[in-house]
């Protein structure tokens, strides 16, 4: 009838381990969305540049064997890529606040409210354990002095 409080503490702690890590992933889902928005201002930038130098008509490698027609369909598209990538920053922009006022205001706050919750009845629960292995001790050596006494 005697239960360890240290073995469901044990366990205990290793839920507790991966809510942690659970929250760690989550932080790092939002620095995953800040690379990706990083990356697609930088080939925005790219494109930027490759268009300015077609419309003022000079000559780069990536369109140095092109013809008028075919420069003209480049900047065509990038152009096209270039505001997909506008809409596309600007998308991430928006999640990336999303994301940080979410975590900053209320997933943070909530995570560590439930954490001291359940901080609090763990130790209450181990309380309660030694306490009530204490009873069970102290019945079990009570049973034992009656025997002797029986006996002698």
């Amino acid at each position: 009838m005697y239960k360890s409080p240290f073995s469901e503490a044990a366990l205990w702690i290793k839920g507790e381990m991966l809510d942690i890590q659970g929250m760690i992933d989550a932080i790092k889902g939002r620095e995953a969305v800040m690379k990706k928005q990083i990356a697609c201002e930088n080939k925005r930038r790219d494109d930027q540049e490759e268009l300015e130098k077609l419309s003022l008509g000079k000559t780069t490698l990536k369109s140095f064997f092109k013809s008028k027609s075919g420069k003209e369909q480049d900047i065509l598209n990038l152009q096209a890529r270039i505001e997909a990538a506008n809409v596309d920053i600007e998308d991430y922009r928006r999640l990336i606040n999303f994301v940080t006022i979410y975590h900053g205001q209320l997933a943070i706050e909530k995570f560590k409210k439930q954490k001291m919750a359940q901080y609090k009845k763990m130790l209450q629960n181990m309380a309660t354990r030694s306490i009530n292995n204490s009873y069970l001790a102290a019945t079990l050596n009570s049973g034992v002095l009656q025997v002797f006494e029986q006996l002698k």
